[in-house]
């Protein structure tokens, strides 16, 4: 009588589901970017406080100096006023009372009396100017105390930022090199891909910055991240003053999309495909960490922008 084979234990188990080894891999790398696009969150909030701040100050500044520039010139005014009044005493009764008729005499007591009201005018002036210089003073000394704890709350959100990108990015580049494995390119999602991949970004459109408003929204992941082309289309590139290093896609669908703060350009103008990698992103410009300023700009590049954040939610899943 045959004896059945013993089946080992190891026989018994399925085979691995490597779609649940993706959907695994998935949750992870979403997990870790939820942290990041919160710490990115708090640290684009710590900006704009700190740059509001900031120029809050340099617009006060800018009052004191214009109101001692005034007081200056209002001290002077009364100085030369003391010393014309103070040689010309006898000269000022004369032309009252020496006068040759009673209109003359009327005539010179008005002047004199506009002079006094005009050089009275000028202390009282000087004396509110006075005042109000001692207030923007203290105002102006409480700002940059608070200027310095908002810049260290800045360097605390920095710190956090840099390390939920890293946390974020190596998730995302296991789930990367699964996706490559299994034969899945970017995904493209209502005909658009991620421009930066992995990186983790906010809602920060219209915030406060130094010079301008903000009008676009920072993603934020580690320096020499590949940025890639949302669309087909013709890309060039350029400065773009406080945005440092730019790149310009005029998409196909009539859209200009908008990448600032580049660390280097990959290729020159050219007509780029949807996915190809257009340049990297860095630090040129105002910026204070690593990241890129995507822009959506409808009607083109001199266009006025939309906020691109409900887009990017969408694509950079």
């Amino acid at each position: 009588m045959a004896v059945p084979l013993a089946t080992s234990v190891a026989d018994a188990q399925p085979a691995p589901d490597p779609d649940a080894e993706l959907n695994d891999l998935k949750q992870r790398a979403d997990a870790a970017r939820t942290e990041a696009n919160q710490a990115a969150e708090r640290y684009t909030n710590a900006q704009s406080s700190f740059e509001d701040l900031g120029n809050k100050i340099a617009e006060l500044e800018q009052k004191i100096a214009q109101g001692e520039a005034r007081r200056e010139e209002l001290r002077g005014i009364a100085e030369r006023r003391a010393i014309l009044a103070y040689k010309n005493q006898a000269t000022d009764r004369d032309l009252v009372f020496g006068s040759k008729n009673p209109a003359e005499s009327a005539r010179s007591t008005v002047l004199l009396d506009r002079a006094n009201q005009a050089d009275n005018a000028a202390v009282a002036e000087m004396a509110a100017l006075n005042a109000q210089l001692a207030a923007q003073r203290n105002q102006d000394a409480e700002d940059s105390k608070d200027y310095n704890a908002y810049r260290q709350r800045l360097d605390s959100e920095r710190k956090l930022l840099d390390a939920k990108v890293a946390a974020a990015d190596f998730a995302y580049r296991e789930l990367q090199a699964k996706r490559a494995a299994a034969g899945l390119g970017a995904p493209v999602i209502d005909g658009l891909v991620c421009p930066v991949p992995g990186a983790a970004f906010s809602n920060d459109f219209g915030a406060p910055r130094t010079g301008h408003r903000h009008e676009g929204n920072d993603m934020f992941a580690p320096m020499s991240t590949p940025n890639l082309a949302v669309v087909s289309g013709n890309i060039t590139y350029g400065p773009g003053g406080s945005g440092g290093n730019g790149a310009y896609l005029a998409g196909d669908n009539g859209v200009t999309y908008v990448y600032y703060h580049l660390s280097e350009y990959v290729g020159g103008p050219r007509r780029v495909a949807q996915g190809e990698i257009i340049a990297k992103l860095g630090m040129t410009g105002n910026a204070g960490a690593p990241h890129t300023h995507f822009e959506m700009r409808p009607s083109g590049r001199t266009g006025p922008p939309v906020n691109p954040y409900a887009t990017l939610v969408k694509i950079c899943q």
